[in-house]
């Protein structure tokens, strides 16, 4: 038997769900539990107009008139009877951002979001934000900007948590609207580490729509990065059109890459990070691609664990995120550091900073009894 044919039968079995069973838990629920609240974390995959809590939604519905998110129940119930899919997931979000009004509704979200970190022991972030879905409502790109830089300078002062913005163009929008956005950008380049793409279907907005708009991007000196969603239509080709064509420094998602081994390799050659968000819907039995996130982490992909929009999903925030995917995974200790070791390194920090962090993390985990 060849080595790739031993691949994809092992592919084929983690696919089916069935390989976590051979890895058992060596430590209690409870210990497990302490070990990933206390270790120290980087969130490098977030979007900040989904991280918002149901008081903060309440807080700013109330602020600004609205009569459908009174009251934290309220916010419940419209997230416990969306629809399944994405056409239900974007129902609630785009009702929940619509709350979202002023240049002090950013700064709120902002620095309530960077409290929620602390809460979750993240020590750094790189957190998404999507101008041209707030510029579609009248508000302007310096409201935004001006919001979420008072909230990150207020919410790093007072939690002691470094964070980075990445500005994300939306994939069903054109393309002069993504180099407008990257103009409007300029005078806050020093505050924004990367540029990315997200939102909308891929199917008919593949990355090669947005060759114009990485590389001028790239240009002006951003790192770069792009969602590449799970199971859509043609991923594999367009994860190849990412790292090939648009020469992305991270990937977002990602995980079809697997379906190709050569694609898995390239990866790994190029030494390509991947920020992956294994959520929790309430009907989820588990967190998603437990499998499928495995099999990258056992063949040396650059894989870490992120929350995406955490306020919408029941996976929740980075702690209970990595919790329950370790637990219904049966992810030993050591793994969940591999995974959040490869999140350090894949931040895009200057260096001296990014060795700091990871010596600090090294520290806390061989103190832990973990040599990673």
């Amino acid at each position: 038997m060849t080595y790739s044919i031993k691949i994809k039968n092992i592919l084929c079995v983690l696919l089916l769900g069935t390989a976590t069973a051979q890895y058992p838990i060596a430590q209690s629920r409870d210990e497990m539990f302490q070990f990933i609240s206390e270790m120290p974390k980087a969130e490098l995959h977030v979007h900040l107009e989904g991280t918002m809590s149901p008081q903060t939604i309440v807080k700013l519905a109330n602020r600004n008139g609205y009569s459908f998110f009174n009251n934290v129940e309220d916010v419940f119930e419209s997230l416990e009877n969306r629809a399944p899919g994405l056409g239900g997931f974007l129902q609630h979000h785009d009702k929940q951002v619509s709350v979202i009004q002023t240049e002090n509704d950013f700064y709120t979200l902002t620095y309530d979001f960077l409290k929620n970190c602390f809460e979750n022991n993240i020590v750094y972030v790189e957190f998404f934000f999507d101008p041209q879905i707030h510029s579609e409502r009248g508000i302007a790109f310096e409201s935004v900007l001006e919001g979420i830089l008072k909230g990150k300078k207020a919410g790093e002062k007072n939690f002691n948590i470094k964070s980075n913005l990445i500005m994300c163009a939306n994939r069903e929008k054109s393309i002069e609207s993504a180099m407008e956005i990257l103009e409007k950008a300029k005078p806050y380049k020093n505050y924004i580490v990367g540029i990315g793409l997200d939102n909308g279907p891929e199917n008919g907005n593949p990355p090669v729509k947005f060759t114009s708009f990485y590389q001028e991007a790239k240009r002006q000196g951003y790192y770069l990065t792009i969602h590449n969603d799970v199971d859509e239509a043609n991923s594999v080709e367009h994860i190849w059109q990412a790292i090939d064509i648009l020469k992305v420094d991270r990937l977002d998602h990602s995980i079809n890459a697997i379906e190709d081994l050569s694609l898995v390799e390239e990866i790994n050659n190029r030494e390509i990070y991947i920020a992956a968000s294994p959520v929790q819907r309430r009907r989820d039995p588990v967190p998603q691609d437990i499998g499928r996130i495995k099999f990258m982490l056992d063949h040396g992909m650059n894989v870490s664990l992120h929350s995406d929009d955490p306020g919408e999903f029941e996976s929740g925030y980075l702690t209970k995120l990595l919790f329950n995917f370790q637990q219904a995974g049966h992810f030993s200790k050591r793994d969940m550091a591999r995974f959040m070791l490869n999140a350090f390194k894949a931040t895009w920090l200057e260096q001296a900073d990014k060795d700091a962090y990871i010596k600090s993390f090294k520290k806390w985990a061989k103190e832990n009894g973990v040599r990673i």
